[in-house]
């Protein structure tokens, strides 16, 4: 019984100090320079970028990215899209719309922001995942004078994202884009 005590109350202690932990952890600027923007992440998180088509792609994650899929249970995908008009023939805005509308299916809602000349989109709901239930959170901020589309996906697992919600709005307050791109 005593084995039992110990186990939860070492259950617990770690539960309630995991937030503090998370939220804490000590941000570093990222330079992304091919995209012409910043963003601040976790000391020792790990980044891949890559160039599909001329849509940049960056994966930033706790955990290292090790296979072709680019798997990971913690962190976030940022893509840029340039030229969306050409590419999708709509505005930026409109497809960031497109694009998050299929979370209203998942549960989620979409909120609005504008700050000329960006126009923001955010949304939150939860996915069935490989690894269980995944938290998602989307932000697409288009910027329709330019044509260009940045689309952030962040996911956690279900268990952690609480956890994790001050980290990520750190890490998604700290996005700066380059209007003229």
């Amino acid at each position: 019984m005593n084995t039992f005590r110990a186990f939860g109350f070492l259950v617990l202690s770690t539960m309630l100090t995991f937030p503090t932990v998370a939220a804490d952890l000590p941000l570093k600027e990222l330079p992304l320079t091919t995209a012409k923007a910043s963003m601040q992440i976790p000391e020792g998180w790990h980044v891949k970028e890559d160039n599909e088509e001329g849509v940049i792609v960056y994966q930033i994650s706790r955990e290292e990215i090790s296979d072709a899929a680019g798997t990971y249970s913690v962190g976030l995908t940022l893509s840029v899209t340039p030229d969306v008009p050409g590419r999708a023939q709509m505005s930026p805005s409109k497809y960031a719309a497109e694009l998050l509308a299929f979370s209203v299916e998942d549960g989620g809602t979409v909120t609005e922001t504008k700050a000329a000349p960006f126009h923001t989109l955010r949304t939150e709901y939860a996915v069935e995942g490989e690894a269980g239930h995944l938290r998602i959170v989307d932000v697409a901020t288009a910027n329709d004078t330019t044509g260009t589309l940045y689309f952030f996906a962040w996911q956690a697992p279900d268990i952690e994202a609480e956890a994790l919600t001050n980290l990520r709005e750190k890490i998604i307050a700290s996005l700066k884009f380059d209007p003229s791109l």
